[in-house]
């Protein structure tokens, strides 16, 4: 990509990124494109990030230092982060500080993304979460995570086959809307999994 002089360095001060990889393009120009993507988040320099939004498909490279990327974000105060990663590689774990980002207001987490969190974690400023066929390292990792949120207001969840939780456990006093989707449930007979709200006195 190239950029004129008066937009080579204008473009490192926006509060908005967005990163999506096409599903038409050549091996080559892949590389290229996450390479550039590696380059320019290293450049950014604004002091917050209001929005990251990343998709990562197929051609993404498996030697892919993703997390640095994440970890890119929160250092910047990310505010909104949308993450989309369905690589070839087995489903990855995002650096601990994730979950202890104070700015943190919006997260999507979609596909090859594994929950880790070993005691709670700390999101104060997050409202809306999407966890759309993530895995999760054991049932305490979903626990750590939804009680890391004391304000959250809409959690949506797509749950997938083997995602390591049974017993979907909901308990958020400030939740407001639910959407619970078990897509396995579609394609089986067998109930692998269940939901379960606590009550939200």
């Amino acid at each position: 990509m190239n950029l004129s002089k008066r937009w080579q360095y204008i473009w490192t001060m926006l509060p908005k990124l967005k990163y999506k990889e096409s599903d038409e393009v050549t091996e080559d120009e892949c590389k290229s494109i996450w390479h550039f993507l590696d380059k320019s988040l290293q450049l950014h320099k604004a002091p917050v990030l209001r929005k990251l939004h990343i998709e990562l498909g197929p051609q993404c490279p498996v030697d892919a230092d993703v997390g640095k990327w994440i970890a890119n974000a929160v250092d910047r105060k990310v505010c909104k982060l949308n993450f989309q990663l369905n690589w070839a590689a087995k489903p990855i774990k995002l650096p601990k500080s994730l979950y202890t980002c104070c700015t943190l207001v919006n997260l999507i987490l979609c596909d090859k993304i594994c929950v880790d969190i070993i005691s709670p974690g700390c999101l104060p400023s997050l409202s809306y979460l999407c966890l759309s066929s993530v895995v999760f390292k054991d049932e305490s990792s979903l626990v750590g995570l939804l009680s890391s949120c004391p304000i959250l207001k809409f959690l949506k969840v797509v749950r997938c086959d083997e995602d390591n939780v049974t017993n979907f456990v909901v308990k958020i006093s400030s939740l407001e809307t639910l959407y619970y989707c078990n897509e396995y449930e579609k394609d089986s007979s067998d109930s692998k999994g269940s939901l379960m709200i606590d009550s939200l006195t």
